[in-house]
């Protein structure tokens, strides 16, 4: 069963590279995670893919193979140079004799597609919070309202905001003690300016801001922790957001 699923991801991934031999980076890793959505893997497929992959998450393990030269798909090319353009890095196929107009090309199809890659991360994320949350032993009550909430054990329950970029948080009336969910960004600086202009408000507000690491398939503390050490036994970091409070705090003194 597991082989049929592994060669519709590739058939999957096989139409995206054919159609984008030029292709971000940061595209080409959330179109995987939704080849996978696609797949409708069962736990049992998860936990087989697991161990051929060797990563526990698939979406992320899946990217770095399609980016290590010998991907475990049939047929799938090498992705074996990479360029930056205009602050994105792309990938393609050092033989494909490309030319600076391919490489504007692929640029403007980048750039054209960014509105549908935002609903793409959106989707992506709850897919990842979702795995992490199960991992803690809450599941996904509603997702209605512009909110996911999860519900734990006991009586414990969690609300979470996702926001496509740390630049497009906004901090509204009714967010107070939940989690904001955004993605990693290529470089600090978003999230120093973030923390500068609305640290001290995220935290009077009892707000949490978590990061996803998509490229990883890690989500880890940026302001404030959760009360339930369940949830934080999940961070990779758990220590990051202490660091980022003595470390940048000082700057804002």
């Amino acid at each position: 069963m597991t082989d049929k699923k592994i060669e519709l991801m590739g058939g999957c991934l096989s139409a995206l590279l054919a159609e984008k031999e030029i292709i971000a980076r940061y595209e080409l890793l959330q179109r995987v995670y939704d080849c996978v959505r696609r797949a409708d893997l069962t736990a049992e497929e998860r936990v087989e893919l697991q161990a051929i992959l060797g990563n526990k998450h698939i979406a992320s393990a899946i990217f770095f193979n399609v980016l290590s030269g010998e991907p475990i798909f049939i047929n799938l090319p090498k992705l074996d140079s990479v360029m930056n353009i205009n602050d994105r890095m792309f990938h393609f196929v050092h033989t494909g004799g490309y030319t600076d107009p391919d490489f504007a090309r692929a640029y403007e199809k980048f750039k054209s597609s960014e509105g549908e890659l935002d609903g793409l991360v959106r989707l992506n994320l709850a897919d990842l919070l979702t795995e992490f949350m199960g991992r803690a032993g809450y599941a996904l009550a509603d997702g209605s309202s512009g909110k996911l909430t999860f519900n734990g054990p006991g009586d414990r329950r969690l609300d979470f905001r996702i926001f496509t970029s740390i630049q497009e948080v906004e901090l509204v009336e009714g967010m107070e003690e939940s989690v904001v969910i955004v993605p990693h960004a290529e470089s600090p600086g978003p999230f120093i300016s973030f923390f500068q202009e609305k640290g001290k408000e995220v935290e009077e507000g009892q707000i949490k801001v978590w990061v996803a690491n998509m490229e990883q398939g890690t989500i880890d503390p940026f302001i404030g922790y959760p009360k339930d050490m369940a949830i934080y036994k999940q961070f990779k970091n758990p220590r990051m957001a202490m660091m980022v409070k003595t470390n940048w705090g000082r700057r804002m003194e």
